[in-house]
This record gives structure tokens, sequence and C-alpha cells, in this order.
């Protein structure tokens, strides 16, 4: 199972605002889940967190590997082992370790935990610091996607979300083979 922090950067409140030339604040709670939505949006086309932020995985070990989800895969804050009385193992750095590929693919490596063992981790991930490092046309397919929300809410003849928005993260995309 996998928890993520899904509160809209204040920077990308704003940019959506002036890009719908929303100057008011009575729909900021709209806008914001509108953002929250078009963030999980673009994530899931391209497979990538866009913005670092605190993820929460539970799993169970496999060859003394905990795969991770989230990507890019940044630095590992935690791992507690769930024995199986009940109790809590907060496992140290001699004993979890983070390895990522090329790609930000992520495992978490338990040093002497049984296979089979259930394990949470709290890692970092995302491609940038914050959303002001995310690449322009990244966060412009964000905006453009809350835009899209904003503009088609309740429509029956909602086109779908536009293709220039499917274009700008192409070349961003995470290939699996």
């Amino acid at each position: 199972m996998l928890t993520i922090d899904k509160a809209p950067p204040a920077a990308a409140l704003g940019e959506l605002k002036l890009f719908l030339r929303i100057e008011d604040s009575r729909e900021d709670a709209l806008l914001a889940g509108l953002l929250r939505a078009a963030t999980e949006t673009v994530e899931a086309m391209l497979g990538l967190l866009l913005f670092e932020r605190e993820v929460e995985e539970r799993g169970t070990v496999r060859a003394g590997l905990l795969a991770l989800t989230a990507e890019p895969a940044r630095t590992l804050v935690a791992a507690t082992l769930e024995l199986a009385d009940g109790t809590q193992r907060t496992l140290g750095l001699s004993e979890a370790s983070l390895r990522t590929d090329g790609h930000g693919c992520g495992q978490v490596s338990l040093q002497g935990v049984l296979d089979g063992t259930d394990v949470v981790v709290r890692y970092r991930a995302g491609m940038a610091s914050d959303w002001n490092w995310v690449p322009e046309s990244l966060r412009l397919a964000v905006i453009r996607v809350a835009s899209h929300f904003f503009s088609h809410r309740d429509a029956p003849d909602d086109p779908g979300i536009p293709p220039s928005v499917r274009r700008m993260i192409s070349p961003w995309r995470t290939r699996r083979m």
C-alpha cells in the first residue's frame, strides 16, 4: 500500500489562477482540488512523481529487497519491520539502505530480514525538490489539465485530456519493458 502527500504546492495554485484569469480567492478550494487531481493524472501518465515529497509504502520482503513503487526514489527516511507477534522494530542504517538505478527505480535492501516479513518504509521521491524546479513543460501540462477539469465540469461532451498535454509529457514518460 502506498501513501503519498497530495497537497498541491502554493506556487501551482497561483499559476493556475493566472492561467484561468481568476483574481479572487472564492474558488481556491475548488482549484486546489483540481490541481491535486491534475497532478495525480499527469503523474499517472508519466509513471513519475513530479515534485519531491514523502511516501510511505508497505510491502513484503522478497530476496532481501522491497521494490518501491514511487519514482524517482531519492532518499530513505525510515524502515520498520512489522513482526508476526504484532510488534514493530525500526531498522538502523546498517540494516536498510536505498538502491536506485539510473531512472530512479528504487529498492530497499534489508540486511538480515527474512523473506515474507512485512515492512513499512518511508522515503522521499520525486523529480524536483519543489514545484518551481519541475520542468516547464510538465508544469504547464498540470496547469492545462487542471484548467481542462475546471472548464469541463459536468460537461457531457468532455473530449478528455487535451492532445497537447499528451505531447508535452511524451518525452518524459517512463517506459517499461
